[in-house]
């Protein structure tokens, strides 16, 4: 990922990294300043709570529907992703994601995920190939490689979650997760408030607890601290996610925003599974 380019990146850049790959939009190589991450994000706000609506909707209705949602966000993923993590190629990068993305969300259909770190494997071996086609040797090389494996990080952390949906109890769990990052966006939207800059992480944390607690309380399944626990930990790893983004060029556009937004909803996977294999 990167924030200010220099010159031979800028260059490659605006000529094309490879044929077939479009230009990284000029806008998107000015550098943000530090008071850039104390903005309103509509999109990303939109996005969080989009996604997190679906999941947790999808979660009731069991495995199925629940392997379906996450599918279909992860290639959603693949689509914005480039942009935000600062590939030279992003089509290239998106193809990359996109081949990646059914093998990994998939290979859930094993209980145990034993396909899953092979599904990854597969992701970077396809990530490594996919420059075999670059013209412009290795300028740019390790950002763009970056890229795509920072794609798949939320896509297999989405797919732990997704066997939750067999059992009563991790549908649950993933409800309260969910609940808590669509109630920690209440921090990105004061982040627009000059003095409330250095509180928007408890602001966050509040947020999520208080989310998560009221979402348990209708679900009756989770212990209160289970609840409170779960919700503290999905709502600061959620908004974390986004606010270290926050300075990342391809904010200003609307792709840069739904990837923030919705990687931020898919990392919280693996918390989903921990919980239920401690539990």
């Amino acid at each position: 990922m990167r924030t200010v380019p220099d010159a031979a990146a800028a260059d490659a850049a605006a000529a094309g990294d490879t044929a077939g790959d479009e230009p990284v939009p000029a806008p998107f190589h000015l550098p943000l300043s530090p008071l850039g991450a104390d903005r309103v994000r509509p999109w990303t706000v939109a996005t969080v709570i989009t996604s997190a609506t679906v999941l947790a909707a999808a979660s009731a209705g069991g495995f199925g529907p629940l392997l379906g949602a996450t599918l279909a966000l992860a290639l959603v993923l693949a689509w914005a992703w480039p942009v935000l993590a600062g590939s030279f190629t992003p089509v290239t990068t998106s193809i990359v994601l996109l081949a990646a993305a059914p093998g990994i969300v998939l290979s859930a259909l094993r209980d145990d995920l034993r396909w899953t770190a092979a599904a990854v494997a597969f992701g970077i071996v396809v990530a490594f190939m996919g420059q075999l086609v670059r013209t412009s040797g290795r300028a740019g090389l390790v950002l763009t490689l970056l890229a795509s494996f920072g794609g798949l990080l939320p896509m297999t952390s989405a797919t732990l979650a997704v066997t939750a949906g067999d059992e009563s109890l991790g549908r649950a769990y993933v409800v309260v997760t969910m609940a808590a990052a669509a109630a920690a966006v209440l921090a990105d939207l004061l982040a627009g408030r000059r003095r409330l800059s250095p509180l928007l992480g408890l602001v966050a944390l509040g947020a999520a607890v208080a989310g998560g607690v009221v979402a348990a309380l209708l679900l009756d399944e989770l212990g209160a601290w289970t609840a409170v626990g779960l919700a503290a930990a999905a709502g600061s790893l959620s908004w974390s996610f986004r606010r270290v983004l926050a300075l990342q060029p391809a904010m200003l556009g609307v792709r840069g925003q739904v990837a923030a937004g919705l990687g931020s909803v898919l990392v919280l996977g693996v918390l989903v599974r921990l919980f239920l294999l401690v539990s």
